[in-house]
């Protein structure tokens, strides 16, 4: 079905990317899922608009199955939608005072307080409920490099605090290596990713969907 997809996360994910956004006619999360990769995973070949990386605030067209994976693997996710085999159009971009319609205000970021939730947590709610990906309004970032990697801890304009979360954001991650910084305002998108068990030691919690800084959008200069 051909759906215009406000994007809001090209991510890195198991080497390639994961790419997400809104559907504007229905204002539902979508997440476009390859049928050629072990976790659906976008390679360039599906995901390019004219040769090029899809961009956070792009608008484009995309044709999307009605349905998508939801098992285990995907973390149950209701927003997973299969790609269909059409090259994808960028048709115009919107700006980030766009974005203040589609902000997530619940009480808990992503069903949890912690840095990640359990998958019997999404397990327990109906289908509609198990949102993977959500918008929030940041009023202050910090961000960290630790091992190699970035890491994330964000204020809420409600004042919710999310604390050392990794970074896949691909643009903002280019940025960060190249010495360049970012405002401490912004739209952030969050991800809940595929239910991960990590080696260490005392860990006893089984595999966890770990909360992701998917996408940033800057609101300070």
């Amino acid at each position: 079905m051909e759906t215009t997809v406000l994007c809001l996360a090209n991510s890195k994910k198991e080497g390639e990317r994961c790419i997400a956004g809104i559907d504007v006619r229905s204002g539902q999360w979508v997440r476009p899922v390859s049928r050629h990769t072990p976790k659906g995973e976008v390679p360039f070949r599906e995901r390019q608009v004219a040769g090029k990386e899809p961009q956070i605030l792009d608008l484009i067209v995309m044709d999307l199955a009605h349905e998508g994976p939801t098992g285990f693997d995907y973390c149950h996710a209701k927003e997973n939608r299969w790609i269909d085999p059409t090259p994808w159009a960028k048709v115009g971009a919107a700006r980030a005072a766009d974005l203040h319609r589609y902000l997530s205000r619940d009480g808990q970021i992503l069903h949890s307080r912690s840095k990640y939730t359990h998958p019997n947590v999404i397990e327990a709610k109906q289908l509609a409920l198990r949102a993977t990906l959500e918008l929030r309004q940041v009023r202050d970032l910090e961000l960290e490099q630790a091992g190699g990697k970035w890491k994330a801890t964000l204020t809420t304009a409600e004042g919710i605090a999310l604390r050392g979360i990794s970074v896949t954001d691909c643009h903002l991650i280019e940025q960060l290596n190249g010495g360049r910084g970012t405002s401490k305002a912004g739209y952030a998108t969050i991800s809940l990713g595929i239910p991960w068990e990590p080696p260490m030691e005392n860990w006893d919690e089984g595999p966890v969907g770990w909360k992701l800084l998917a996408g940033w959008v800057s609101t300070e200069p």
